[in-house]
């Protein structure tokens, strides 16, 4: 990413680091994080070993990645969060580095996630392209990012992004046709697209942001009624403009 942006995105993560630990605190919102960890992980194929996590931050999701791929690495531009997450892996193989300029060797990963970091970048497509250099011939990106399908959605995005000061202005999210023309311009054959998060995503997944669960009893079994609703309302092609993030699975184009 360009330098301005890059040094942008260390100072805001740096100030971030500690509302993520504290999102990872609660219960039910650790619950709504590992379905949506799961939803990734499951588009891995069988016998990948060397991953790599794009934007690992705090590591709550490395962590889940290494309980069953011990080869994985995780990169993140901000020093602060990979401070963090020793709280949550303190074994783990970490890497401080500009996702756009990625320091591996051409085909060092078999699978390569991108939980909720293209947004970030600037130039969305060299970020994409550098993910598909940094895959070996077959290997798979998984990514999840802010959906704008659903206007609503899309106009209060814009707006949280402008006014909080916990995002940057220049972040935003993507459409389905977007995100799939721009992994396409990079290189990838798109093979899956799915939408993920309605319910569990606005009331569980940000407590840091949207607080209500925490105070409400049975939240744990709330939250996980709330992910099987989403799961059936993501599976509806006309309620699946509600969801709040996109799954896109890509391969490198032969």
């Amino acid at each position: 990413m360009p330098q301005n942006n890059a040094q942008a995105q260390i100072e805001l993560h740096k100030e971030l680091a500690p509302r993520y630990a504290y999102r990872y605190g609660f219960e039910f919102s650790r619950l709504f994080q590992e379905d949506w960890h799961a939803e990734m992980i499951s588009h891995v194929p069988p016998a990948a070993e060397r991953l790599l996590d794009i934007g690992c931050g705090t590591g709550f999701f490395l962590a889940e990645l290494m309980d069953e791929h011990k080869g994985a690495v995780g990169l993140d531009i901000s020093h602060a969060m990979l401070k963090v997450s020793d709280q949550y892996v303190d074994d783990a193989r970490l890497v401080t580095a500009d996702a756009e300029h990625m320091p591996f060797a051409p085909g060092s990963f078999q699978t390569v996630f991108c939980k909720g970091s293209l947004h970030h970048m600037r130039d969305h497509v060299g970020f994409l392209t550098q993910c598909r250099e940094a895959l070996e011939p077959g290997g798979v990106l998984i990514m999840s990012e802010p959906c704008n399908d659903n206007p609503l959605i899309r106009l209060a995005r814009a707006i949280l992004y402008k006014k909080s000061a916990h995002f940057d202005e220049g972040d935003q999210g993507f459409t389905r046709k977007g995100i799939v023309s721009l992994s396409e311009q990079a290189g990838f054959d798109v093979t899956k697209v799915k939408k993920y998060g309605v319910l569990a995503y606005t009331f569980a997944g940000f407590p840091d942001h949207l607080g209500i669960l925490r105070f409400v009893p049975g939240n744990a079994w709330i939250t996980r009624l709330f992910i099987r609703l989403d799961r059936l309302i993501c599976a509806i092609p006309g309620l699946s403009l509600l969801g709040f993030h996109i799954v896109v699975v890509g391969k490198p184009r032969a």
